[in-house]
């Protein structure tokens, strides 16, 4: 392999430490990402992170709703001849692959071919894994179903939510995708198809975060930490929609024993070491923020404050 030209296409926080990482030892000729959103009822238009970070590079950006013939020229304008993709958000057609004869690579934070597909991050919380993985594949027509460069792993205490673990994902990424890109470049690194049955996680929507607590407390428990911070976990309590944005414990905590539980869903009380306590089919999901409709965000000891009926409520 030549020294890459490289296009790096990605939009959200967790592809910026990897475009700095390529950029600081290879020659990023270009950044593709997605077009400038609105927000706020003002309706002004915000770049993605990576947009943000590529221009303060002084790296060329190009941005397209579809990637098809203006999109291919320009590309073609900035001479690249190799593709990395972390969370870009679009699919990538043959015509638009075929542009670059010096590789096509894609970032995927899971342990392929476990968790091909759109959310890996949130599954992988969501599935109760101990280890998280990174794997750097090539780009094939069919989703993340190529072969596979290398992977790297780390452990998971229980405690991570998809923000703060999307955060060590952006970090792991950085350091290790340059150094095997130098490998593969190098002539020094092989790839080989993925081994196994592959298994595909989904889109996360609001109902990813529906709280039955007359389920395992331990299920719930990564169902918030997977909503956290987007869709949030949520469960009726009094005929409202609350949040449930914060939990207490990890793997080593959930393992606490309990005998004589309510009737699943009863609050059991408060301890300030841990927050509210909401009996589950097995346990105690003990509840550390909480958020009404159209309210902030609170911890469990101002939320009881202002609200003190949720001690002798139910959630359903």
């Amino acid at each position: 392999m030549t020294e890459p030209r490289i296009l790096f296409a990605g939009t959200p926080d967790i592809s910026v430490p990897l475009l700095h990482a390529l950029a600081g030892s290879f020659n990023v000729v270009g950044v593709l990402t997605s077009t400038d959103k609105s927000v706020g009822r003002s309706g002004k238009l915000v770049p993605s992170p990576v947009k943000a970070a590529a221009l303060e590079l002084g790296i060329p950006v190009l941005q397209f709703d579809s990637l098809r013939t203006e999109a291919r020229g320009a590309v073609a304008g900035l001479g690249a001849d190799t593709l990395i993709s972390f969370a870009f958000g679009k699919i990538f057609g043959p015509r638009f692959l075929d542009m670059f004869p010096n590789g096509r690579f894609n970032v995927h934070p899971s342990a392929l071919p476990m968790f091909r597909g759109p959310s890996p991050i949130q599954f992988s919380i969501l599935a109760g894994l101990k280890q998280a993985t990174i794997s750097f594949q090539n780009l094939g027509l069919k989703m993340d179903e190529g072969d596979i460069w290398g992977t790297t792993s780390f452990d998971l205490d229980g405690t991570e939510t998809t923000e703060s673990l999307s955060a060590v994902v952006a970090q792991k990424a950085a350091s290790f995708v340059p150094a095997l890109l130098k490998e593969i470049v190098e002539g020094r690194a092989v790839s080989s198809p993925q081994q196994g049955n592959a298994t595909y996680c989904t889109m996360i929507t609001r109902e990813t975060g529906v709280l039955d607590f007359n389920r395992p407390v331990s299920e719930l428990h990564r169902t918030v930490r997977a909503c956290s911070p987007w869709p949030k976990a949520w469960a009726k309590v009094n005929g409202t929609d609350i949040a449930v944005t914060g939990v207490w414990g990890g793997f080593r905590e959930l393992e606490e024993p309990y005998e004589n539980l309510p009737v699943p869903g009863t609050v059991v009380g408060m301890r300030k070491d841990r927050g509210i306590g909401v009996a589950c089919a097995d346990g105690v999901l003990w509840i550390k923020s909480l958020q009404l409709p159209a309210k902030k965000d609170l911890d469990f000891k101002s939320f009881v404050n202002g609200n003190r009926w949720i001690l002798d409520s139910r959630f359903e």
